[in-house]
């Protein structure tokens, strides 16, 4: 049941990537690279993301994330959106959300014969908020937290560079 839910949602997000790519291709795309701290795996991470306009206020930031767990692996895939609120000042702030696939790779304990790994992908909602400084210079540094809602609920919080 749970291997359907998670081709259901693949194709959902396969269609509404075929919708936005039109738009996409018109649009500039920034990259960037962040890190942070996620609370419920006590452990760091690093990520890479593409940044691009689907309006004035409304962005597509779709990013990957790694967090360096000691007993195995997460990784998260996050397909988010947010709405930057009108400041008319040298920072900017944001508000958004998206769906996440989490997947996790837990590593038997030490010396345990019958234990095997344990694999997980585990579908989720991001809620988020950030505040990016020098919203129209080159090199862009941003904060950013967010609340990933899951099995496993995360609380991150992220520190960023986007480049134009």
């Amino acid at each position: 049941m749970r291997g359907k839910t998670i081709v259901h949602s693949a194709r959902a997000l396969a269609v509404a990537a075929f919708f936005l790519l039109p738009g996409l291709a018109q649009a500039q795309i920034d990259f960037g690279v962040r890190g942070g701290y996620y609370s419920d795996a006590e452990a760091g991470f690093l990520g890479a993301e593409i940044l691009t306009g689907l309006t004035r206020q409304w962005f597509f930031n779709p990013n990957v994330e790694y967090v360096f767990v000691d007993n195995g692996s997460l990784t998260t895939a996050n397909i988010d959106f947010h709405y930057d609120l009108a400041t008319h000042a040298p920072y900017s702030f944001w508000l958004g959300g998206g769906p996440a696939v989490l997947f996790n790779n837990y590593d038997p304990p030490a010396g345990c014969r019958r234990c095997g790994d344990t694999k997980n992908t585990d579908l989720g909602f991001n809620l988020l908020a950030g505040v990016g400084f020098w919203p129209r210079q080159a090199i862009r540094p941003y904060v950013q937290g967010k609340v990933i809602l899951s099995k496993n609920t995360e609380a991150v919080l992220g520190f960023g560079l986007r480049f134009y």
